[in-house]
Protein backbone atom coordinates (compact mmCIF):
# COMPACT_ATOMS: atom_id res chain seq x y z
CA UNK A 1 0.00 0.00 0.00
CA UNK A 2 1.36 3.35 -0.64
CA UNK A 3 2.12 5.94 1.79
CA UNK A 4 0.73 9.39 1.55
CA UNK A 5 3.95 10.86 -0.24
CA UNK A 6 3.85 8.11 -2.39
CA UNK A 7 0.06 8.58 -3.38
CA UNK A 8 1.02 12.20 -3.57
CA UNK A 9 3.57 11.81 -6.20
CA UNK A 10 1.89 9.44 -8.22
CA UNK A 11 -0.83 11.91 -8.53
CA UNK A 12 0.88 14.61 -9.33
CA UNK A 13 2.19 12.52 -12.37
CA UNK A 14 -0.95 11.86 -13.31
CA UNK A 15 -2.49 15.40 -13.41
CA UNK A 16 0.67 16.45 -15.90
CA UNK A 17 0.02 13.14 -18.41
CA UNK A 18 -4.12 15.09 -18.36
CA UNK A 19 -3.16 18.11 -18.93
CA UNK A 20 -0.46 16.76 -21.83
CA UNK A 21 -2.76 14.96 -23.05
CA UNK A 22 -5.98 17.93 -23.23
CA UNK A 23 -2.59 19.93 -24.61
CA UNK A 24 -1.66 17.74 -27.63
CA UNK A 25 -5.02 16.53 -28.57
CA UNK A 26 -4.70 13.17 -27.24
CA UNK A 27 -7.79 11.07 -25.46
CA UNK A 28 -6.07 9.54 -22.28
CA UNK A 29 -7.67 8.97 -19.13
CA UNK A 30 -4.89 8.18 -16.81
CA UNK A 31 -5.97 6.59 -13.70
CA UNK A 32 -2.89 4.52 -12.39
CA UNK A 33 1.13 4.25 -12.77
CA UNK A 34 2.70 1.20 -12.87
CA UNK A 35 6.00 1.00 -11.86
CA UNK A 36 8.23 -1.75 -14.35
CA UNK A 37 10.95 -2.92 -12.54
CA UNK A 38 12.41 -4.87 -15.51
CA UNK A 39 14.10 -2.43 -18.36
CA UNK A 40 15.70 -3.52 -21.35
CA UNK A 41 18.87 -2.21 -23.09
CA UNK A 42 16.93 -3.15 -26.41
CA UNK A 43 13.06 -2.11 -25.84
CA UNK A 44 10.87 -2.73 -28.53
CA UNK A 45 7.20 -4.06 -29.00
CA UNK A 46 8.04 -7.30 -27.91
CA UNK A 47 10.36 -6.92 -25.37
CA UNK A 48 9.11 -3.67 -22.81
CA UNK A 49 10.75 -0.10 -22.27
CA UNK A 50 14.11 0.64 -21.27
CA UNK A 51 14.35 3.40 -17.88
CA UNK A 52 14.40 6.75 -19.72
CA UNK A 53 11.16 5.60 -21.71
CA UNK A 54 7.42 5.38 -20.62
CA UNK A 55 4.25 3.81 -21.78
CA UNK A 56 0.73 3.58 -21.80
CA UNK A 57 -2.07 1.38 -21.68
CA UNK A 58 -5.44 2.20 -21.25
CA UNK A 59 -5.64 4.10 -17.95
CA UNK A 60 -2.35 2.80 -16.98
CA UNK A 61 0.83 5.09 -16.79
CA UNK A 62 3.59 2.83 -16.74
CA UNK A 63 7.20 4.09 -15.57
CA UNK A 64 10.56 2.75 -15.15
CA UNK A 65 10.99 2.06 -11.82
CA UNK A 66 14.72 2.98 -11.50
CA UNK A 67 13.48 6.42 -11.79
CA UNK A 68 11.01 6.34 -9.13
CA UNK A 69 11.65 9.67 -6.38
CA UNK A 70 14.48 10.19 -8.55
CA UNK A 71 12.81 12.93 -10.72
CA UNK A 72 10.10 15.22 -9.40
CA UNK A 73 6.56 14.79 -10.81
CA UNK A 74 7.33 17.92 -13.51
CA UNK A 75 10.28 16.14 -14.35
CA UNK A 76 8.23 13.18 -15.86
CA UNK A 77 6.94 15.69 -18.11
CA UNK A 78 8.99 15.76 -21.17
CA UNK A 79 9.43 12.13 -20.92
CA UNK A 80 5.85 11.48 -20.80
CA UNK A 81 4.78 14.74 -23.79
CA UNK A 82 7.25 12.58 -26.22
CA UNK A 83 5.67 8.91 -25.83
CA UNK A 84 2.30 10.81 -26.04
CA UNK A 85 3.51 12.69 -29.60
CA UNK A 86 4.89 9.42 -30.65
CA UNK A 87 1.69 7.51 -30.10
CA UNK A 88 -0.66 10.46 -31.25
CA UNK A 89 1.02 11.52 -34.78
CA UNK A 90 3.45 8.23 -35.72
CA UNK A 91 1.01 5.76 -36.15
CA UNK A 92 0.95 5.93 -39.96
CA UNK A 93 4.32 6.81 -40.03
CA UNK A 94 5.20 3.84 -38.59
CA UNK A 95 2.69 1.47 -40.50
CA UNK A 96 4.47 3.13 -43.23
CA UNK A 97 7.71 1.71 -42.30
CA UNK A 98 6.46 -2.00 -41.16
CA UNK A 99 5.50 -1.74 -44.78
CA UNK A 100 8.61 -1.06 -45.81
CA UNK A 101 10.13 -3.62 -43.81
CA UNK A 102 7.41 -6.71 -45.23
CA UNK A 103 7.93 -5.17 -48.89
CA UNK A 104 11.95 -6.11 -48.47
CA UNK A 105 11.21 -9.49 -47.45
CA UNK A 106 8.49 -10.27 -50.02
CA UNK A 107 11.03 -8.84 -52.68
CA UNK A 108 13.43 -11.56 -51.05
CA UNK A 109 10.65 -14.14 -51.41
CA UNK A 110 9.78 -13.38 -54.79
CA UNK A 111 13.76 -13.85 -55.43
CA UNK A 112 13.78 -17.14 -54.06
CA UNK A 113 10.64 -18.65 -55.89
CA UNK A 114 12.92 -17.18 -58.90
CA UNK A 115 16.13 -18.55 -58.02
CA UNK A 116 14.36 -22.39 -57.11
CA UNK A 117 12.62 -22.16 -60.45
CA UNK A 118 15.12 -21.18 -62.00
CA UNK A 119 18.51 -23.01 -60.87
CA UNK A 120 16.67 -25.85 -59.31
CA UNK A 121 18.23 -27.18 -55.71
CA UNK A 122 21.45 -24.60 -56.38
CA UNK A 123 19.12 -21.61 -56.74
CA UNK A 124 16.84 -22.92 -53.59
CA UNK A 125 19.78 -23.24 -51.26
CA UNK A 126 21.23 -19.49 -52.48
CA UNK A 127 18.03 -18.55 -51.75
CA UNK A 128 18.01 -20.48 -47.71
CA UNK A 129 21.26 -18.81 -47.38
CA UNK A 130 20.27 -15.16 -47.60
CA UNK A 131 17.02 -15.67 -44.96
CA UNK A 132 19.36 -14.65 -42.02
CA UNK A 133 20.81 -11.55 -43.52
CA UNK A 134 17.43 -10.22 -45.14
CA UNK A 135 15.83 -10.61 -42.02
CA UNK A 136 18.53 -9.00 -40.02
CA UNK A 137 18.05 -6.15 -43.38
CA UNK A 138 14.25 -5.85 -42.83
CA UNK A 139 14.55 -6.04 -38.79
CA UNK A 140 17.58 -3.08 -38.71
CA UNK A 141 15.45 -1.10 -41.02
CA UNK A 142 12.30 -0.91 -38.76
CA UNK A 143 14.24 -0.69 -35.77
CA UNK A 144 15.94 2.63 -37.42
CA UNK A 145 13.21 4.34 -38.78
CA UNK A 146 11.30 3.65 -35.25
CA UNK A 147 14.04 5.65 -33.49
CA UNK A 148 14.00 7.87 -35.95
CA UNK A 149 10.11 8.82 -35.56
CA UNK A 150 10.95 8.93 -31.73
CA UNK A 151 13.53 11.76 -32.32
CA UNK A 152 10.68 13.80 -34.25
CA UNK A 153 8.75 13.06 -31.08
CA UNK A 154 11.30 14.32 -28.85
CA UNK A 155 11.40 17.71 -31.46
CA UNK A 156 8.12 17.99 -30.68
CA UNK A 157 7.55 17.44 -27.44
CA UNK A 158 10.57 20.08 -26.77
CA UNK A 159 8.79 22.96 -28.21
CA UNK A 160 5.74 21.76 -25.64
CA UNK A 161 8.18 21.68 -22.40
CA UNK A 162 11.01 23.91 -23.40
CA UNK A 163 13.84 22.57 -25.01
CA UNK A 164 16.41 23.48 -21.84
CA UNK A 165 13.54 21.69 -19.50
CA UNK A 166 13.72 18.48 -22.05
CA UNK A 167 17.39 18.54 -21.90
CA UNK A 168 17.89 19.05 -18.05
CA UNK A 169 15.97 16.28 -17.75
CA UNK A 170 17.81 13.98 -20.42
CA UNK A 171 21.36 14.95 -18.83
CA UNK A 172 19.90 14.21 -15.61
CA UNK A 173 18.67 10.64 -16.24
CA UNK A 174 21.76 10.24 -17.89
CA UNK A 175 23.73 11.41 -14.99
CA UNK A 176 21.96 8.32 -12.70
CA UNK A 177 24.32 5.66 -14.82
CA UNK A 178 21.51 2.80 -15.01
CA UNK A 179 22.21 -0.38 -16.55
CA UNK A 180 20.06 -0.70 -19.51
CA UNK A 181 20.69 3.18 -20.17
CA UNK A 182 24.54 2.76 -20.23
CA UNK A 183 24.27 -0.55 -22.59
CA UNK A 184 21.77 1.37 -25.00
CA UNK A 185 24.65 3.93 -25.28
CA UNK A 186 27.79 1.65 -26.07
CA UNK A 187 25.53 0.13 -28.95
CA UNK A 188 26.43 -3.60 -30.08
CA UNK A 189 25.22 -5.78 -33.27
CA UNK A 190 21.73 -6.70 -31.53
CA UNK A 191 21.02 -3.27 -30.07
CA UNK A 192 21.65 -1.20 -33.11
CA UNK A 193 19.63 -4.10 -34.80
CA UNK A 194 16.49 -4.40 -32.88
CA UNK A 195 15.93 -1.75 -30.29
CA UNK A 196 13.20 0.85 -31.08
CA UNK A 197 14.70 3.49 -28.92
CA UNK A 198 17.42 5.72 -29.09
CA UNK A 199 20.14 5.91 -26.48
CA UNK A 200 20.02 9.01 -24.43
CA UNK A 201 23.14 10.58 -25.68
CA UNK A 202 21.81 10.44 -28.85
CA UNK A 203 18.43 12.32 -27.48
CA UNK A 204 20.31 15.02 -25.75
CA UNK A 205 22.65 15.50 -28.73
CA UNK A 206 19.31 15.94 -30.74
CA UNK A 207 17.37 18.51 -28.18
CA UNK A 208 20.92 20.63 -27.92
CA UNK A 209 21.11 21.12 -31.34
CA UNK A 210 17.50 22.39 -30.78
CA UNK A 211 18.78 24.82 -28.28
CA UNK A 212 21.80 26.13 -30.36
CA UNK A 213 19.78 26.40 -33.59
CA UNK A 214 16.94 29.03 -32.00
Amino acid sequence: MLDSGSEDYERQILEIVGGLGRDIGVKVHPKRILWLGRTVPAPSFMTGIGSDQCDFDGGDVILPKPLKDKLSPVEWKPLLASQLLYERRSALTIVARWLASVLILFVWGFVALFLAASYSDYGLALALSLVIPITILATWFFSHELRSVRLKADEKAAFIVGPGDFLNVLEKVDSFHIKDIERRKKGGFRIKTSSHFPAIDVRIRRIRSLIRAS
